[in-house]
């Protein structure tokens, strides 16, 4: 596994990602880090301009914490004493921690800083500060001993590791999928490159089960991704998501139907949008009811896209396999060698007869010449369609459906 340490990336990241503060338990916070458009003033008595990171505030309590950021992949930041008595802090990690007092010193000296702060942060006032250095892994250290001599600084302080964190922001995101992780549904995951240019309003990437109910339907409508489902009674349940044209795009798709009713997610470039809807059913088995990529169920409609890569499986996701199957694609899907090219008069529809119980696929082919796709060559429409057990295995619950070759 690759072991990113570029501070700069994590200060990206953190910026970019204000759900990481809000799981932390912060209503604001401001980066003030060099590069930031947000400065505190000059402090004539240190000779210096303070730089953190990022001020974080508690708005009821009003409590300001300097907050840190330094790497995960780091050595153990306490080390034994030269005459074997306790241990003490290793020279990097306090001098850290000696770093963010100068900035709270600094700021609690300095009324225009504070002010300023105040302002930024949307403080009635500063009543406590705390400083927190995000740095290492829990599993590199002794926590019970870095607390304890953490534990009587004159400024609150305490590390936050790196860890720890990603479990508590899995917490955080799985509180909503309790009940929902590997439940009884299906998961459909697209990687897929849009035309820009469609030729309908509402132009389908797939189409799932009957006409009037128990419909899964997956469409781009006014430059969004959409996916609704119609439930048993025939009432409409429906996400959206922007995106982006002539890109490659992660598509995953995921519902479940049980005692609590419908669960639909829609994750595109593994931003995710869900919702439940109790007391209701969505009966949908795609193994006994029509399909259709390409095109909605009765063949119309049609999408333009290229089809890079196309998986199922029978239940909702993981973490770790929704992660996995992200990670995936970003680690494909510009080095794809071909895929099929839906060129908005051509599907792929599946139908179920009486007469032959087994499926019936028919593919419905483009009569103009296919263009080279973006991220790859397109050898005409020839493939192969591989169909593999469902079953999840040991190793992935994510099953090819449907390979270019």
């Amino acid at each position: 596994m690759r072991q990113e340490n570029s501070e700069r990336d994590y200060q990206s990241f953190f910026e970019s990602h204000p759900i990481v503060f809000q799981v932390l338990g912060y209503d604001v916070f401001q980066s003030y880090e060099k590069s930031s458009i947000a400065k505190i003033p000059f402090d004539e008595d240190k000779d210096f301009t303070p730089e953190p990171d990022f001020l974080c505030a508690n708005l009821d309590s009003c409590r300001l914490t300097i907050f840190e950021l330094k790497t995960p992949f780091v050595k153990p930041l306490v080390v034994q004493r030269a005459d074997g008595k306790r241990r003490k802090l290793t020279a990097f990690s306090e001098s850290y921690i000696s770093q963010a007092v100068e900035y709270v010193e600094s700021i609690r000296g300095n009324n225009k800083a504070r002010e300023i702060v105040k302002s930024d942060l949307s403080l009635e006032r500063i009543s406590t500060y705390c400083i927190v250095v995000a740095i290492g892994l829990q599993k590199d250290n002794d926590i019970a001993e870095v607390s304890r001599i953490l534990e009587n600084r004159k400024t609150s302080t305490s590390f936050l590791y790196y860890d720890q964190l990603l479990e508590k922001l899995i917490q955080s995101y799985s509180i909503n999928r309790k009940y929902v992780k590997g439940s009884k549904g299906w998961t459909f995951t697209y990687h897929i490159v849009l035309d820009r240019e469609q030729r309908f309003d509402r132009s389908y990437i797939a189409d799932y089960g009957s006409l009037e109910n128990n419909r899964l339907s997956i469409f781009i409508e006014n430059k969004n991704i959409v996916c609704q489902c119609i439930d048993a009674a025939g009432e409409f349940h429906t996400l959206k998501s922007p995106i982006e044209f002539m890109k490659a795009v992660f598509l995953m798709v995921e519902f479940s139907t049980d005692d609590y009713g419908i669960y639909l997610s829609l994750n595109v470039d593994n931003e995710e949008k869900d919702l439940r809807v109790g007391s209701v059913k969505l009966v949908l088995d795609i193994e006994l009811v029509g399909s259709c990529v390409g095109a909605d169920l009765t063949g119309k409609n049609f999408g333009r896209f290229y089809l890079i890569g196309k998986w199922i499986c029978n239940g909702t996701l993981s973490l770790k396999d929704k992660l996995g199957a992200y990670h995936y694609f970003k680690r494909t899907s510009c080095v794809v060698s071909d895929s099929i090219f839906f060129d908005g008069s051509s599907c792929m529809l599946l139908e179920k007869t009486d007469k032959k119980p087994n499926e019936v696929r028919k593919y419905i082919p483009a009569s103009a010449p296919v263009p080279a796709c973006p991220y790859g060559i397109n050898n005409d429409f020839q493939f192969k369609e591989k169909v593999e057990s469902l079953t999840k295995s040991s190793n992935s619950s994510i099953k090819l459906l449907v390979q270019n070759e």
